[in-house]
C-alpha cells in the first residue's frame, strides 16, 4: 500500500507511548515505525478523517443558521468582548459601574472583540452567527485531533470508535453550540500533547508551550496543562529547560493573578456601586478563589463560610462521585440513559435505574485502571494531567458541572478505557480456557456497542425533541430564526418579557433577574443579580441601594433566586407592582401558573426597609 508521510511523535522519552500495556502495539497497525522523527499515516487512516469530518458536518447541519448560543456564561464572555472591543477594558458592561472582571481569564473575550471589530458591530446576532461559523471550524479541528491521538496510542478501528465516543457524547456537541471555553480549551489542549510528544523539530516545543499559556489563557484550570509541560522536562532530567518552562509559565499566571489582586485592592472594589456588587456569593462578579472557597455554598449564603474541614468535606463528597461521571463523560449522564425512552413514550428497558449507574460505575473503574497501567508503564503525561483536572474539580462546589468540565479530558479517559479493554482481552487469551478466550473480546464488543447505541438514541431525541426553533430580534432592526438546545418554555417566556421590558422601560432603569448577562444583551438596560439574602427587609435594603426598577421572578432557569426575590415581594407588596406574568410549561411538561412575573419598583409607595424593621 501506498504511503504519504506524515510528522508523529518521537517515543524515546518517559511520557511517549513505547511502553504500552501488553497487548496494544507500540505503534498502530497501518503506520509504519520509523526511527527518532517519521512515520508515515495509511490511506485507511484518511479515510476514516473524512468519515469522522462527514459525521461532524451532520451534527452541525441542523444548527448552522443563527447566532451561537449566548445564553449563561456565554453573555458574559460575549458582554467582556465588547467591553475589549470598545476600548473600555475588561468590564462588565451589564453593570451599574461598569466593574472590571475578575473571574474569567481573558482569551476567549479577546476572540469575541476580535469578530466585533472584524465585523465592525457588536451586534450579538451578526457577531453570534459569525462565532457559530468560528467554533464550527475549531469543532472539526478538534475532532480531527482527537483521532490524531488515540491513533498514537491504540490500532485504528478502536481510535476511530473511540473519536465517535467523544463526538456521540451530548456534552461535547452542546458544549460547541455555546459561548463557552470548553471546546477551544480543549482543542489547545490536543494541540498541545501532539507537539509536546513532536521532537522532531524545535518547533514543535515552542508551539507545545503556546499552546500551554493559550489553554491557561482560556480556563484558570490550564494550570493543570502548564503542570505537566514543565512536568514532562523534569521527568527527563532537563532541568534548564524545566526551569525555563517554570518562568514562561508563571508570567501569564503572574500577570493575571496580578490583575486581580490589583482590582480587588483599588477603592471601587470595596466601595462599590451597590452594597452587594462584590458578595462573595455573586460568582461573575469575585474571582473564583472569593467564590468557591469563602461559602460552604455559594448559591445558599446563609449556610455560611466555609472552613478548611468544609473544604475537606466537600472535595470528598466530590471524590466519590468521580467514577460515575467519568463514565458519563465516555458514555450519557444517568438522567440520559432513561430520558431517550420517555421522551416516546416508551418504557425503559429496565425497570429501575440501577442498571445505568452500574455500567457507569463499571466504565468509570475500567477508565480508573487504565490510568494506573499508563502510570505503571510510565506514560505519565495524560494520567497527571487528568488527575489533576479532576483534583480541582473535586475543590468546586458544583457537582452538578462535573459533566461540563470532563469534556475537555473525554479524549483521554476514552484512551484510558480502551487501554484497560485491550489488556483484558488480550489477558483473557492467555488465561481462560479454549472455549473462553473470545469472552475478553465480546465485553469490550458489547459495552462499546451499548454506549453507541445510548448515545445514538441521545443524539436523535436531542435533534427532534430539545432542540427547537427560536425567534430574536436584535439591534438595528437585525433578527434571527434559528434551533437552541434545550430552549424550554421557561426561556421563551423569558425572552417574550424581556421584549415587552425592552419597550416599556426607560434607559436608565435597572433590572434584577437570575439571568442579568442576558438580560441586558437582549434590552440594553442594566442588570444585575438579585440578592441571595433570606431576611427580606435586607433583601429589600440591598435592592434600594442599586436602585433596582424591575424585579424579575423566574422559573427553571440557570439560578434559584425566585426563593429570596419572592419573599421580597410578599413583605413589600405596597412598593412592588406586578407589571408582567406569564405561564411556564416545565421541561416535564407540568404547567406552572404565572411563574415568570416582572415587578416594577413604585415609587410612589416605598416602604423603606429600615421602617418594615
Amino acid at each position: 500500500m501506498e504511503h504519504r508521510q506524515w510528522t508523529v511523535i518521537h517515543r524515546k522519552h518517559l511520557f511517549d507511548s513505547s511502553l504500552l500495556v501488553p497487548g496494544i502495539k507500540p505503534i498502530p497497525s497501518g503506520i509504519t515505525k520509523t526511527t527518532g522523527r517519521l512515520a508515515t499515516l495509511s490511506r485507511i487512516d484518511a479515510f476514516a478523517v473524512v468519515i469522522l469530518c462527514a459525521f461532524v458536518v451532520g451534527t452541525w447541519l441542523p444548527r448552522f443558521r443563527g447566532p451561537i448560543d449566548l445564553r449563561w456564561d456565554g453573555a458574559v464572555y460575549y458582554i467582556l468582548g465588547t467591553s475589549l472591543a470598545e476600548g473600555k477594558g475588561y468590564r462588565l458592561l451589564n453593570e451599574p459601574g461598569e466593574i472590571q472582571a475578575v473571574q474569567y481569564p481573558p482569551l476567549l473575550p479577546l476572540i469575541v472583540a476580535a469578530h466585533q471589530r472584524v465585523l465592525g458591530t457588536s451586534d450579538p446576532i451578526i457577531v453570534g452567527q459569525s462565532l457559530r461559523l468560528s467554533f464550527f471550524l475549531v469543532f472539526i479541528f478538534y475532532i480531527v485531533g482527537i483521532y490524531l491521538v488515540l491513533r498514537n496510542h491504540l490500532p485504528l478501528k478502536y481510535a476511530f470508535v473511540g473519536t465517535l465516543l467523544c463526538l456521540f457524547n451530548l456534552h461535547t456537541y452542546l458544549m460547541s453550540d455555546l459561548l463557552f471555553p470548553e471546546i477551544p480549551f480543549a482543542f489547545v489542549t490536543i494541540l498541545f500533547i501532539l507537539c509536546s510528544r513532536n521532537h522532531s523539530r524545535r518547533i514543535y516545543s515552542i508551539l507545545a508551550g503556546l499552546f500551554a499559556i493559550a489553554a491557561y489563557a482560556l480556563r484558570t484550570i490550564g494550570t493543570t496543562v502548564l503542570a505537566i509541560w514543565i512536568a514532562e522536562s523534569l521527568f527527563k532530567r532537563q532541568f534548564k529547560t524545566a526551569a525555563l518552562r517554570l518562568t514562561l509559565s508563571a508570567l501569564p499566571v503572574l500577570c493575571w493573578q496580578s490583575y486581580i489582586s490589583l482590582v480587588e485592592s483599588g477603592p471601587r472594589y470595596h466601595h462599590a456601586f451597590y452594597d452587594y456588587q462584590r458578595a462573595n456569593y455573586l460568582c461573575y462578579n469575585v474571582s473564583y478563589a472569593n467564590n468557591i472557597f469563602s461559602l460552604k455554598d455559594p448559591f445558599t449564603p446563609e449556610a455560611g463560610r466555609a472552613s478548611f474541614q468544609d473544604i475537606a468535606t466537600r472535595f470528598i463528597h466530590n471524590l466519590t462521585r468521580i467514577p460515575i461521571s467519568l463514565g458519563a463523560a465516555v458514555s450519557s449522564t444517568t438522567r440520559l440513559w432513561e430520558l431517550p425512552w420517555k421522551s416516546f413514550n416508551m418504557p425503559f428497558p429496565v425497570a429501575t435505574p440501577w442498571p445505568a449507574y452500574g455500567v457507569l460505575i463499571t466504565l468509570g473503574s475500567l477508565i480508573l485502571g487504565g490510568f494506573g497501567l499508563l502510570a505503571v508503564r510510565r506514560q505519565f503525561m495524560i494520567p497527571f494531567y487528568v488527575l489533576s483536572s479532576l483534583t480541582a474539580m473535586c475543590l468546586t462546589p458544583w457537582p452538578e458541572q462535573f459533566y461540563r468540565y470532563l469534556v475537555p479530558v473525554a479524549p483521554f479517559l476514552v484512551l484510558s478505557l480502551f487501554t484497560m479493554l485491550l489488556t483484558i482481552r488480550d489477558q483473557s487469551y492467555k488465561i481462560l480456557p479454549a472455549p473462553w478466550k473470545a469472552a475478553g473480546l465480546a465485553v469490550m464488543i458489547s459495552l462499546v456497542f451499548v454506549i453507541l447505541i445510548q448515545q445514538s438514541l441521545t443524539l436523535f431525541v436531542t435533534y427532534t425533541k430539545w432542540h427547537p426553533e427560536v425567534v430574536y430580534n436584535g439591534q438595528h432592526d437585525s433578527g434571527a430564526q434559528h434551533r437552541l438546545f434545550f430552549y424550554h418554555d421557561a426561556y421563551r417566556a423569558l425572552d417574550k418579557g424581556l421584549e415587552w421590558l425592552k419597550l416599556q422601560a426607560n434607559p436608565i432603569d435597572v433590572v434584577a433577574g437570575s439571568m442579568p448577562h442576558w438580560i441586558y444583551l437582549r434590552t440594553g438596560l442594566k442588570a444585575v443579580m438579585p440578592p441571595f439574602e433570606p431576611d427580606p427587609a435586607k433583601a429589600q435594603q440591598l435592592l434600594d441601594s442599586v436602585p433596582v426598577k424591575y424585579l424579575i421572578l423566574d422559573e427553571e432557569l440557570a439560578i434559584d433566586t425566585r426563593r429570596y426575590s419572592s419573599a421580597v415581594i410578599r413583605s413589600f407588596a405596597a412598593g412592588w407592582k406586578r407589571v408582567y406574568s406569564a405561564s411556564v410549561i416545565s421541561e416535564f411538561g407540568d404547567e406552572l401558573k404565572d411563574r415568570f412575573e416582572i415587578y416594577e419598583r413604585v415609587d410612589s409607595q416605598i416602604t423603606s426597609a429600615a421602617a418594615y424593621r
